[in-house]
């Protein structure tokens, strides 16, 4: 998952809106919308925006938020406040901690797992960035289809949790019954990380854990590593197991036992680990993806998300060695991956309605990253001020019926976004969307689900099509031929 440095929650009810299930998803759903306003309103140098309150009995509603006059001067000022703490943290690291750097020269690889970089360029340091709020919902999955070659299809069902995260399942280690974990497949990650028995954390404490004293097939490397997400930190033990998904199972596989979560977003989530799908050269080891491909298990060298808006085990799913075409409208469109890091194609414009933004042309094109482990839209925050000064959400969505479409054009075709599949509201009934809605005073928070981000140099500039986009087109990522396919979802 490549972000973030916010708590994350999007949703559902109809269209795209939330489906509120517990007290608890609601609140962290209201904290988004007023995040998402907050940032838009200093984006848009506004001098208040409208925050979703309570009152004496418990209902919602707006309570108006001022905002610092000089914002560039605040922001500067918690910029220094950030290079501080950072430069603390850096000085209390272990020297001998593994820190945000290729693990290819630390980590014993053997000759086969060292092929996996072969003819694909040079290493890059580790740049782990990540949301990471969700809730746990249990899904079992469906037996592996063999084909007549020998080879797998996988077909891992998927558990929409409110349209926040989508969760698998992944068995780890040979203790049979207490070897399955629930996992978010994450193509903006790279390394297959769950929590060990040995973390005593909160997060940990909410997760089932992996007990390695349980496995006979747990192999120990025994190397500390430290990883760094948008969200917190990660420490743990870089070790080898047999990892099976959907019967498909692959030896020795090199995964990270996690002892320690550092961070408000571990701590309350409820998930018991992550399972990278980004290209190797993110960490200098091989994936779970890269495991697959060498020991030739697949039918294919792909692998295809299809995720649908509706909530629960609704049909959302992952299949490793192909895709399902019965889940899509018309055909697949490829476009080739930009760098072999993230996966990364290429858009030569952006409009608002039938305005083009001028943010990308043929002559510079925008970085557009298709990941599976972020919620929201992100982009640089300078494009994304101006994304939002030409859709001018209002607070309450009252000029929801004149909002325009969004449209990212990508090597020619169109990929469009209407109002209802990015915006988010809150009524004081739930959630809805106000395309359904025909008193628009129910609605107490509205909220573009689009959210600035800026990374380092190496990574950025770069768009982030989240969960918002690839619930509209499924997404098919090819590491045979380097390329990312779309097509329309048929559920849409």
């Amino acid at each position: 998952m490549l972000l973030l440095v916010v708590l994350v929650f999007l949703g559902r009810a109809r269209q795209y809106s939330i489906e509120l299930k517990n007290q608890h998803t609601q609140e962290h759903l209201i904290e988004l919308v007023n995040l998402l306003q907050h940032s838009h309103a200093q984006l848009l140098e506004l001098q208040h925006y409208e925050r979703i309150g309570k009152d004496l009995q418990g209902l919602l509603q707006f309570e108006t938020v001022f905002l610092e006059k000089e914002i560039k001067k605040k922001n500067l000022k918690h910029q220094k406040h950030h290079n501080k703490k950072e430069e603390k943290h850096k000085k209390r690291h272990h020297k001998q901690m593994i820190i945000n750097e290729a693990l290819m020269d630390v980590i014993p690889l053997t000759h086969e797992e060292k092929g996996v970089f072969e003819n694909s360029g040079s290493l890059l340091p580790i740049d782990f960035e990540i949301e990471q709020q969700m809730e746990h919902q249990g899904q079992k999955l469906v037996s592996a289809e063999r084909i007549q070659s020998g080879t797998y299809i996988a077909d891992v069902p998927l558990t929409n949790i409110a349209n926040t995260m989508f969760i698998g399942e992944l068995k780890i280690g040979s203790a049979k019954g207490k070897n399955t974990f629930d996992v978010i497949f994450d193509t903006g990650s790279a390394l297959t990380c769950i929590a060990s028995e040995q973390c005593k954390d909160i997060g940990c404490q909410k997760s089932k854990r992996y007990n390695r004293a349980e496995s006979k097939s747990f192999n120990e490397i025994g190397k500390q590593v430290e990883i760094v997400f948008g969200s917190g930190t990660l420490k743990g033990l870089i070790n080898r197991e047999e990892i099976s998904v959907d019967g498909l199972n692959l030896k020795d596989a090199l995964f990270i036992e996690v002892t320690q979560q550092i961070g408000d977003a571990f701590h309350e989530g409820e998930f018991d680990g992550i399972v990278g799908l980004g290209y190797p050269h993110m960490t200098g080891v091989p994936t779970l993806f890269d495991y697959m491909m060498k020991q030739h298990k697949l039918h294919q060298n792909l692998f295809t998300f299809h995720l649908n808006r509706q909530t629960g085990n609704s049909g959302s799913k992952l299949i490793f060695g192909g895709s399902d075409d019965s889940q899509i409208k018309g055909q697949w469109v490829y476009h080739k991956v930009h760098q072999q890091f993230y996966w990364s194609i290429m858009a030569e414009e952006i409009r608002v309605g039938n305005k083009n933004t001028g943010i990308c042309s043929h002559q510079h094109k925008c970085k557009m990253v298709v990941d599976t482990g972020t919620t929201l839209l992100t982009g640089p925050t300078k494009d994304v001020r101006t994304l939002l000064s030409m859709i001018r959400v209002e607070p309450k969505c009252q000029n929801f019926p004149s909002m325009p479409d969004i449209t990212f054009v990508i090597d020619g075709r169109n990929y469009v976004l209407q109002p209802k599949e990015y915006i988010l509201t809150i009524t004081q009934s739930g959630v809805e969307s106000p395309y359904q809605h025909s008193s628009m005073d129910q609605i107490v928070g509205c909220a573009g689900t689009i959210f600035p981000l800026d990374l380092p140099a190496k990574q950025g500039p770069l768009w982030i099509l989240g969960d918002v986009f690839i619930t509209k087109y499924s997404a098919k990522f090819d590491r045979e031929n380097n390329r990312v396919g779309l097509a329309l979802n048929k559920n849409v």
